[in-house]
């Protein structure tokens, strides 16, 4: 099986509300779907993950409630700077093209599905090569598609498919210098003049990037 990853760029009349409500607030670090029921015959349900500064959960919720289609959502607090959101919505005409284009025949999306503050959503799917290149001629108008990557599906884990290229070189840098190592070999100023950044802006794409992990690992606990 093939496996691409994709970066979708929307106009103003293809992006969905909610993206575009979280896009234009910097409130909102990460914003990100982490699980999807892509098969709908009209009503789809998603699971979100939205990193923000407190409070902007509330705000969220307002939104929410004033985008047509949506039909129920849940907004449970993960903590003082997170929270995850249940949706079922009703996509308009572009929503529920783009879910049955890459839904189709042997096509899997493969979440998270990143969506970010240019208006983009970055994810990948696989399938067989002729179900994908139909899904690439399928994309909607208005609907700009890059394809980043293009290569035999592996199996990688969800957790470091949410990572950003930026977050997931970060983390390697950091790993190899032994910031990670206990105790530690590296300080974030070293990781900094490796990635050629400030350290500050080093140390935000190493919390982004474990925040992103994190989110993706199962740590419920269970009965003992």
């Amino acid at each position: 099986m093939k496996t691409v990853r994709l970066t979708l760029r929307h106009d103003a009349e293809t992006i969905h509300p909610m993206h575009r409500f979280v896009a234009e607030r910097d409130a909102f670090d990460s914003y990100r779907m982490v699980h999807g029921n892509f098969t709908g015959s009209e009503e789809y349900a998603f699971i979100f993950h939205v990193v923000a500064d407190a409070g902007a959960a509330a705000e969220y919720e307002a939104a929410l409630e004033s985008v047509d289609g949506i039909r129920s959502f849940e907004v449970r607090r993960v903590g003082d700077r997170s929270f995850t959101v249940y949706v079922r919505d009703v996509p308009d005409d572009v929503g529920t093209q783009l879910l049955e284009t890459f839904s189709r025949g042997s096509l899997v999306p493969l979440p998270p599905l990143e969506y970010r503050s240019d208006w983009t959503v970055r994810f990948s799917v696989v399938g067989e090569s002729d179900d994908l290149r139909r899904a690439l001629e399928g994309i909607p108008d208005g609907i700009e598609a890059t394809v980043e990557r293009v290569g035999e599906y592996d199996g990688s884990d969800a957790a470091v498919a949410a990572l950003t290229d930026r977050q997931r070189e970060a983390l390697c840098v950091a790993r190899e210098m032994g910031y990670f190592a206990v105790p530690r070999e590296a300080s974030v100023e070293d990781v900094a003049a490796e990635l050629g950044c400030s350290a500050g802006t080093a140390a935000e794409h190493l919390r982004k990037a474990e925040a992103a992990v994190i989110g993706e690992l199962d740590l419920s606990l269970t009965d003992r």
